[in-house]
């Protein structure tokens, strides 16, 4: 980042959820989520543009919102039960779980790269451990949420070939992954986030060297070939296909989840569908490197294998284990 203030807000971003993850009480996980949110906000201009405006007046406003239906229910709770169902709904809102996904496709189609990665995984570890701290009554009411986002961020993105706009629906599906991931132990919901956050580090990596718009262009001809396979490993491992990371830990979310068969089938359906555009991401770029010379064709790198490695071995330690 080129300029100095942009340090402070990171700051502040990383500071406050901290804050939210160690918080005792409802007053100060609120205080942190906004902070957070305040943090956040000035690294969406990231080269200040009228769109970039209209974008953060579009995620302020439902942040807003959300924070405002999550104090009123944790002051109101004290006198009646029933305003407590205000707090997670409020932390859907915030992470924009459907069918309270209405701002973020358009907050993300607005953004660059570097604050919609932000937005797709930082964003969203305050508002997730906020639900998993909640009483598991709470949490059990949001579950069939969890369902539908899973369900709607399959379908969201089938008709999609924007990056942006299939990286939305993408994380509308995780999303729901995640709720579910709150009615299981605490270190599923971890090791699902990791996950998450790690395999989509690496393909904003590859985005941020191409800048592509639709996902045709996502890996180019003139790439190296391994990097291009590698790259669909890391795209289809967060679609959840097997044998990959992304698929174990989808299935330990439904091995330890306390979430019924109504909520499991949603899930499970939206997966398949999400998986059919994370092929289509890979499949017809794989295809066009079949133009490339035999001569240009170079063995894969060390760092190439580890990785690549580091995508399979959680199925051969999970075969161990059981």
């Amino acid at each position: 980042m080129k300029s100095p203030h942009k340090l402070l807000f990171v700051f502040l971003m990383t500071t406050s959820t901290v804050m939210v993850l160690s918080s005792s009480n409802w007053l100060t996980t609120w205080m942190g989520l906004e902070i957070n949110m305040l943090g956040f906000i000035p690294l969406m201009y990231h080269k200040t543009t009228p769109n970039e405006s209209e974008t953060t007046v579009k995620y302020l406003v439902p942040q807003s919102l959300g924070s405002s239906m999550f104090i009123m229910g944790a002051l109101t709770s004290y006198h009646s039960n029933n305003m407590e169902a205000l707090m997670p709904i409020a932390m859907c809102l915030k992470l924009g779980a459907a069918p309270l996904h209405f701002w973020f496709p358009a907050v993300m189609a607005g953004l660059s790269l570097a604050p919609a990665f932000i937005l797709l995984t930082w964003q969203k570890i305050a508002p997730i451990f906020a639900i998993s701290s909640m009483n598991p009554s709470l949490t059990s009411k949001i579950l069939p949420i969890a369902g539908i986002s899973a369900l709607w961020g399959g379908i969201g993105g089938l008709n999609q070939t924007d990056i942006r706009l299939l990286l939305s629906y993408s994380s509308i599906a995780h999303t729901g992954w995640m709720l579910a991931g709150t009615a299981a132990p605490e270190p599923v919901l971890i090791l699902y986030l990791m996950t998450y956050v790690m395999t989509n580090t690496s393909l904003f990596i590859a985005l941020l060297q191409n800048s592509p718009k639709t996902h045709k262009q996502l890996l180019p001809i003139s790439q190296k070939p391994y990097e291009s396979f590698l790259l669909a490993i890391s795209i289809l491992s967060l679609g959840g296909l097997p044998p990959l990371t992304g698929f174990v830990m989808k299935l330990l979310v439904l091995m330890f989840t306390e979430a019924k068969i109504v909520t499991l089938v949603p899930l499970i359906s939206g997966a398949i569908m999400s998986l059919y555009y994370y092929l289509s991401m890979t499949f017809s770029p794989l295809l066009s490197l079949n133009k490339m010379p035999v001569s240009q064709i170079k063995l894969m790198t060390t760092t190439s294998i580890s990785f690549l490695l580091s995508q399979m071995v959680p199925l051969s330690l999970l075969f161990f284990f059981f």
